[in-house]
């Protein structure tokens, strides 16, 4: 049974995968509490006093909204978690030859105009800022500082995860529901084009990528595409029974104002290469839906 080092083990992702894959390895799960990712010193120490086959860094500053507000600061947390972090971690583990298996994200990719997505997993990723917002450019560079500074590695991208139940953060699919049963759901754009996933249906692709240790890029989402507004309108009337419930809103339209966040409108991650080299078939977006449903009403 491999030993796995899960960093970020008490998040979103990283709890359920910690939860769902601990008959499969030997788990230890550290949190900011138990490790410092962002002291160097403190990373490298713990590499070498702890021995292990692979580790997975589901840690990040995930706070779109709020890493928009450090945008330019290399003193602020999301540059320290995001860029500095995985430095230090690809560092410790390639020199205690330690498989390095590294979280990342859509946001990386620009999903404008002259970049449309759904994105292939090698391919092109913008060499500036420019077109992303601070949290995309940070994980853009956190990659970087994973390629430089890790011999053996797999950088593996998500987009919109959720699950069932997590008391420590509401992910945007719940959100939706919350919102609908206040009464303040507001209109979901029909033109942003997205590829969510079931945090659970994340396991057995990431199981196989450590068993293997097989390196490069991959794309872990749901096996087809959708608008935000479609996956909401869909998600209320398998959970509440209601259909056309929410408004529609634009995307481009909500672009224009002056200030607003940075984001891929046409967006998405390809996902036949990975299922490919995985062996796997993923799940569309309204099997994980159905999969999400089922939990939640259990």
């Amino acid at each position: 049974m491999k030993k796995v080092l899960v960093i970020g083990a008490s998040g979103l992702v990283g709890s359920r995968f910690v939860e769902l894959a601990g008959n499969r390895f030997e788990i230890t799960p550290v949190d900011q509490k138990m490790l410092d990712i962002t002291d160097a010193s403190a990373v490298d120490k713990y590499f070498q006093e702890n021995k292990f086959d692979a580790a997975v860094n589901f840690a990040a500053f995930t706070d779109v909204s709020g890493a928009e507000k450090e945008t330019g600061s290399e003193d602020g947390m999301a540059w320290k978690l995001n860029v500095l972090a995985p430095e230090h971690v690809a560092k410790a583990a390639s020199e205690n030859g330690v498989f390095l298996i590294h979280i990342s994200t859509d946001f990386v990719f620009e999903g404008l105009e002259n970049s449309k997505g759904p994105f292939d997993k090698d391919g092109p990723l913008p060499g500036k800022p420019d077109n992303l917002c601070w949290y995309g450019w940070t994980k853009l560079l956190g990659e970087k500082s994973v390629r430089e500074n890790c011999k053996n590695f797999a950088i593996v991208r998500i987009g919109y995860p959720f699950r069932s139940h997590f008391e420590g953060k509401v992910d945007f699919a719940r959100k939706i529901i919350e919102l609908y049963d206040a009464g303040t759901l507001y209109p979901l754009f029909a033109d942003q084009i997205i590829t969510p996933i079931f945090i659970d249906d994340l396991t057995e692709p990431l199981s196989k990528i450590i068993e293997a240790e097989t390196p490069g890029n991959y794309h872990i989402v749901s096996s087809d595409t959708v608008t935000y507004y479609d996956f909401g309108n869909y998600l209320l009337e398998k959970v509440r029974g209601v259909k056309d419930a929410p408004q529609r809103a634009s995307v481009i339209e909500f672009m224009k104002t002056p200030g607003r966040n940075k984001r891929a409108i046409w967006g998405g991650l390809k996902t036949e290469k990975t299922q490919k080299t995985l062996g796997l078939k993923f799940r569309t977006w309204r099997e994980m839906v159905d999969e999400f449903v089922g939990q939640l009403n259990s």
